[in-house]
């Protein structure tokens, strides 16, 4: 029997802003993405806008990611090491195989009308070399075994902030950069769960000081890092960016905005098709000659990305087969509606 809405109360806001912050960042992913898909071929055009743009996302949307993935990791390793690892082998490394080999080989099919082509090579390499957004899953993963095999907090802290360091002075491979790079973010996040779960944020006025304070970080970190958004001088853009976030994720009412809540509990099946909506929605305008007005593109390129997915989404639910396609966890032929007041994503939810 359906009891109601509910009533807002601090605990279903503790509980809900994940799935807001989890939907605000994958919208933010994907308007990057075909943002980036317009410059490189000369639609958008590569001025300053579209450089500032780019470096303002890039400093933190990821990062924030990486955040909310380690909120919930000490509570799904109560369960124990194995259930965790199993949990993620089907929720992160399959289908990290899976579409890693769906996106490559359509890329390879409609290799005239990509950005970036896709080799046979590289899909045979996605063992140690992810392809296009896929790194993410990559170095989620490696973040996960991480956690579950360096169990001391200073070891691992230590070994976080030893990782962030040979990221910024050492070359190496982008796939280990970008882990190392990410690693303390989740590292934060797996050691800040607590306080996280504890802090009861009051007013806007706060989140209007952090929003001032990341506006100024942005200018002068993108000035002296040479907009490099990863570099030591983006670090507090980086920071301000993920604390705004979470502040206005939390300041949300969780009775409203079912939308952004349900874009949240599909965030990882918006993540591995919104290349794939956003490009092909690009792609047919062109061929359909629609006049390349950047910002119509922009927009028809984001709202593709996120709205087709969506309906892909809701399309395997209804089907029972977001498992086998690695966008649910076994076990759970009913996924769970978006209440009033949704709950926090558990552990074997998608982890983007």
């Amino acid at each position: 029997m359906d009891a109601g809405p509910q009533k807002a109360t601090p605990e279903t806001t503790r509980m809900v802003w994940i799935d807001y912050a989890r939907g605000l960042g994958v919208i933010l992913v994907v308007y990057g993405h075909v943002l980036g898909g317009l410059v490189r071929p000369g639609i958008f055009p590569d001025g300053a806008l579209a450089r500032w743009m780019d470096y303002t996302l890039y400093t933190f949307h990821m990062p924030l990611f990486f955040f909310l993935a380690g909120l919930n990791v000490q509570h799904s390793l109560r369960k124990g090491a194995r259930p965790f690892l199993e949990s993620k082998l089907w929720t992160i490394a399959y289908p990290y195989v899976l579409w890693s080999l769906i996106q490559g080989g359509t890329t390879m099919l409609l290799a005239r009308d990509a950005n970036i082509p896709i080799y046979p090579s590289d899909l045979a390499a996605i063992w140690f070399r992810p392809i296009a957004q896929f790194w993410f899953l990559y170095a989620l993963m490696i973040c996960h075994l991480v956690a579950v095999f360096v169990p001391s907090r200073a070891v691992l802290v230590s070994l976080a902030v030893a990782g962030f360091a040979v990221f910024l002075m050492l070359p190496i491979r982008p796939d280990l950069a970008l882990t190392l790079h990410h690693l303390p973010f989740y590292v934060a996040g797996l050691y800040g769960a607590r306080s996280m779960a504890e802090w009861r944020p009051q007013g806007w006025s706060l989140l209007i000081a952090i929003g001032a304070a990341f506006a100024v970080a942005v200018a002068l970190g993108g000035h002296l890092s040479g907009m490099d958004a990863n570099g030591l001088a983006s670090l507090p853009a980086c920071v301000l960016g993920i604390a705004g976030t979470v502040l206005f994720c939390r300041l949300l009412d969780p009775a409203h905005h079912r939308w952004l809540a349900a874009v949240g509990i599909a965030s990882m099946t918006i993540y591995v098709l919104h290349i794939l909506a956003g490009s092909g929605m690009r792609i047919i305008m062109l061929k359909a000659h629609v006049p390349a007005w950047p910002w119509l593109y922009l927009l028809a390129g984001t709202a593709a990305g996120v709205v087709l997915p969506l309906i892909a989404h809701a399309a395997l639910r209804r089907l029972h087969l977001l498992t086998v396609f690695g966008l649910a966890a076994p076990g759970r032929r009913k996924p769970q509606p978006v209440p009033i007041a949704p709950r926090v994503a558990t552990s074997d939810q998608a982890p983007v």
